[in-house]
């Protein structure tokens, strides 16, 4: 019988309400100490004791670490400890359930916090499984999300039906003279696997686990190898051919559930319940991935933005290492996934929308998280990422410099990344290859990648000295050769679900390129590279979007044809060329100079058929990517003087459903998170304009 359903183990000292309180605050302070970069003394807590929350922060601190690094000895760690958590709070959860002395809640079922604990447990041990390389860790991977998601919501909706039992009691003055700590506790509930909990007035609340037979895990197990294996599935009859049921929308007062939460563990419960599957709703609605979309249906569970964020900001009102996580998630989600799009609200209620960029909230919010955690390496990130999205890369920089000291290396390597990505879209290409390189030193994730941008920062430095320093051009050309050339060496040693990562594929065959080229036209590796890669990954990056007009002219002036030994030969390839008015397309319309940009997306992309594009080692990516450039223009031309608004809002809708026509192609991942967000940003301003 599996060990989620074992009863907890006999003969162990009885669970006393006061420990638990005790314990809970301990393993919050050591990962409170953790956000705070002191790190030896965060560990020293959480060895102390082996309660179900020290076993948790250990598993916690694993796991962050692993995450941040991307090291896959740091992730094997980390599966061993959460592992080890999995199994100690599912146990007392069970045991809580039949304690007398255990925690009793007005809200929650007796070990409710338990099970919060095991869904954070099964949460990130789900990540390292999916990210380990494996099909069938990946496989196991799932059916932990799955679980966690499924013990998540049945938190949820107790809540619910406490709400529900709140509003029943309320008197016409408001007051709820009934309604007690004994009224919110109810009886016991049943240990039975996939039963629901009973509580004294009446309301059954669901259970935590699932009733799904063994029958039923195994044809999953089934479809979910058969999904990853094919790669690129036909979801069409996905919903139809799975066990797929849309989540129900929850009545949730969070006023009313606030007023009730007098007790930390409560508060404990609420805050993790809620930052777990608010993160898990956001994930799952960016996914816009066959596979992934294929795999979510069958494993049963699907993303809801605008939810996942609400739930985020609600757990960040607390002072305890979940709201600093829901905090975290928040600025990373703004910063990084919203901030990496161009298609977002803007409309007279776009600073108050959640799901776009509320900016004032975000800066409110990074002060009180700076306030809580002041000697936090994250939050000075964060920081840095904010500035960027403001345009100022140039202050960014400063503030990155400044961070690159941490007591956890791992956060220190993710500083050294995001100053690497920061330099390159200010055009410090020096600084950039330097980071890039100090990035391949300190992590094992993606050394292609790191090799790769530090060649491409070289190819800019060396076109540069050509006329100006020809000594240092050789110097330049040498260094620009090496790093580009050895990034494919390293391709394929990192894998998801046993699949290469997408960047490894692109730079592995746009490297197999540039030597074939180079033998046909018999000339130099670095002079058989055309158009600027390194503003070609800028593109990728979205870079553009966060440089100021002196970046947007350094931007344009390298993507000219003359920066070239063989400009003639470039502009007559046709993959070169597409590449090029691209790029250019991109830097116009961020100059605001929509119209030009739009005629050469008309008069060079868009006119050639589909199929042009494709082939073993072209950028199959321009077309989709044009596509998008037009659905990006229209929206911003829509509010122009003398535009027709409603007009321009449909053209926009009409290019980003084109984009979703494409067949699958390199990078495509990368995409379909800005066509994700575009689209549900199109959606909301048409309902909003009564379009």
């Amino acid at each position: 019988m599996s060990r989620w359903f074992r009863s907890a183990v006999k003969g162990q000292n009885p669970m006393i309400a006061e420990d638990e309180m005790r314990y809970l605050r301990d393993a919050e302070e050591a990962l409170m100490l953790l956000l705070n970069d002191d790190i030896e003394k965060a560990d020293k807590i959480l060895k102390e004791q082996d309660s179900s929350f020290h076993l948790l922060g250990r598993g916690i601190s694993a796991f962050l670490a692993s995450m941040l690094g991307g090291e896959k000895d740091l992730m094997k760690n980390a599966s061993v400890l959460l592992q080890a958590a999995e199994t100690r709070t599912w146990e007392d959860m069970k045991k809580a359930e039949k304690e007398p002395d255990a925690f009793q809640s007005a809200i929650y079922p007796p070990g409710t916090e338990y099970a919060v604990c095991f869904s954070i447990a099964m949460l990130t041990s789900a990540i390292t499984s999916v990210l380990s390389g494996s099909i069938t860790e990946a496989v196991k991977g799932f059916y932990k999300l799955r679980r966690a998601y499924q013990t998540l919501e049945g938190i949820l909706e107790i809540e619910a039906a406490f709400i529900k039992r709140r509003r029943a009691n309320l008197g016409p003055s408001g007051s709820t003279p009934t309604e007690g700590v004994a009224n919110g506790v109810g009886s016991r509930p049943s240990s039975k696997a996939g039963s629901t909990k009973s509580n004294s007035s009446g309301v059954a609340t669901p259970g935590f686990t699932s009733n799904r037979n063994s029958s039923d895990l195994a044809r999953t197990e089934e479809e979910l190898l058969k999904a990853i294996e094919a790669g690129n599935p036909d979801t069409s009859t996905a919903e139809t051919t799975s066990s797929y049921k849309p989540s129900r929308k929850l009545d949730l007062d969070p006023a009313m559930i606030s007023k009730a939460l007098t007790s930390h563990i409560d508060i404990f419960i609420y805050s993790g319940s809620h930052v777990c599957f608010g993160l898990l709703l956001i994930v799952l609605s960016m996914v816009e991935n066959p596979v992934f979309n294929r795999i979510l249906y069958i494993v049963g569970f699907k993303g809801d933005r605008e939810r996942g964020v609400e739930m985020l900001w609600q757990a960040t009102k607390f002072e305890n290492f979940n709201s600093a996580t829901a905090g975290l998630g928040l600025l990373g989600y703004y910063n990084g996934l919203v901030g990496f799009c161009d298609i977002l609200p803007t409309d007279a209620a776009a600073e108050d929308d959640l799901s776009g960029y509320p900016r004032a909230r975000c800066k409110a919010l990074l002060a009180e998280m700076v306030r809580l955690n002041p000697e936090s390496k994250l939050w000075k990130l964060e920081e840095a990422r904010s500035m960027s999205f403001e345009r100022r890369l140039g202050d960014a920089i400063v503030v990155l410099k400044e961070n690159t000291e941490s007591n956890m290396k791992q956060i220190a390597t993710i500083n050294i990344f995001e100053k690497s990505l920061t330099t390159m879209f200010y055009h410090d290409y020096q600084e950039a290859a330097n980071s890039w390189l100090m990035c391949a030193e300190l992590n094992t994730w993606s050394p292609t990648l790191y090799h790769y941008m530090a060649g491409c920062a070289y190819v800019e430095l060396y076109r540069n000295a050509l006329l100006s320093n020809p000594q240092a051009a050789v110097n330049f050309k040498t260094k620009a050769t090496e790093n580009i050339r050895q990034a494919p060496s390293f391709a394929g040693k990192q894998k998801v679900m046993s699949k290469q990562l997408p960047f490894d594929i692109y730079i592995t065959r746009k490297v197999q390129k540039w030597e074939e080229r180079a033998k046909e036209w018999d000339v130099e590796f670095i002079d058989a590279i055309g158009v600027s890669p390194i503003l070609e990954m800028i593109y990728l990056w979205n870079g553009l979007k966060k440089m100021s007009s002196v970046e947007l002219e350094k931007s344009w002036s390298a993507v000219q044809w003359e920066r070239t030994k063989l400009p003639e030969k470039f502009k007559a390839d046709f993959d070169e060329a597409a590449m090029h008015h691209l790029l250019q397309a991109c830097v116009l319309r961020n100059m605001r100079k929509f119209s030009e940009a739009r005629d050469i997306l008309e008069t060079e992309l868009l006119i050639h058929d589909r199929l042009k594009f494709k082939g073993p080692l072209k950028d199959d990516w321009t077309c989709p990517a044009a596509h998008y450039e037009m659905a990006c223009l229209s929206w911003f031309e829509k509010d122009l003087e003398g535009e027709d608004h409603t007009a321009k809002v449909l053209d926009c809708e009409e290019w980003l459903q084109k984009t979703q026509t494409f067949e699958s192609y390199v990078l495509d991942t990368r995409m379909s998170i800005k066509i994700t967000t575009s689209v549900a940003t199109v959606k909301r301003h048409k309902a909003i304009m009564a379009i």
